[in-house]
């Protein structure tokens, strides 16, 4: 949950500040704050949260299940929590129909809002598990969110190097020879440079002293 990132879009400054404050106090880190879908859709599309609190009737013309339909058409993956003062069928409609994990009633308390939460995270990650890719030493690479780990955290690798990364933990386990690694990384535009491809080595293995990448010799490497 660490690389997690939760928006808030509420148009009560009040209730806005008091969310921010309770996240904040259980280690969350929050994207973004909105209060119009105008800004929420150009927040979510810089940002990219895991998670949206989302109360229903925001300012504007549109509603937060009019808005979660809008951003379902770019990030289909995004958990949307909504909390909201109203109960009535076709509220509760509308927030099915724009697919939210959980519709929350105002006034709510401190503990259901976080083990909401808590639970839509840990459900996530189970199901982005069948994108990760778990190397040794405490590496990681997810597959659905093109990302690679040390720890729960983000390394940041330049280009090559990521490129590099991704093909062999693809292959994890099983020897990636020197014609697929250079197809990777620069195209299959140019005959393969032996002592490039070492220099690129060298340089992961002096960045990432833990990672677990052997040669294996006349055919390419493997990492475990």
């Amino acid at each position: 949950m660490k690389n997690s990132k939760i928006m808030i879009v509420e148009d009560d400054l009040i209730a806005s500040a008091y969310l921010q404050k309770l996240l904040k106090k259980h280690n969350f880190t929050i994207a973004h704050t909105a209060d119009n879908a105008d800004d929420a859709l150009r927040l979510c599309k810089e940002e990219e949260p895991t998670l949206i609190l989302m109360d229903i009737m925001i300012k504007g013309p549109l509603s937060g299940c009019d808005l979660a339909i809008k951003i379902r058409a770019f990030n289909k993956d995004v958990i949307i929590i909504f909390l909201t003062a109203f109960s009535n069928e076709e509220m509760i409609e509308s927030a099915l129909d724009a697919k939210a994990y959980s519709y929350l009633l105002k006034p709510y308390r401190d503990i259901e809002i976080i083990s909401t939460i808590k639970m839509a995270l840990k459900e996530n990650i189970i199901k982005d598990n069948n994108s990760l890719i778990i190397c040794k030493n405490g590496y990681t690479f997810n597959t659905s969110l093109n990302q690679f780990s040390y720890n729960d955290e983000e390394v940041i690798l330049s280009e090559k190097l990521f490129l590099l990364i991704k093909t062999l933990a693809k292959s994890r386990g099983s020897s990636v020879t020197y014609e697929q690694i250079a197809s990777v990384i620069w195209g299959g535009s140019e005959e393969i440079n032996l002592n490039t491809l070492r220099a690129l080595i060298h340089r992961v293995k002096t960045q990432l002293p833990d990672l677990d990448l052997h040669k294996v010799n006349k055919i390419g490497y493997v990492l475990y």
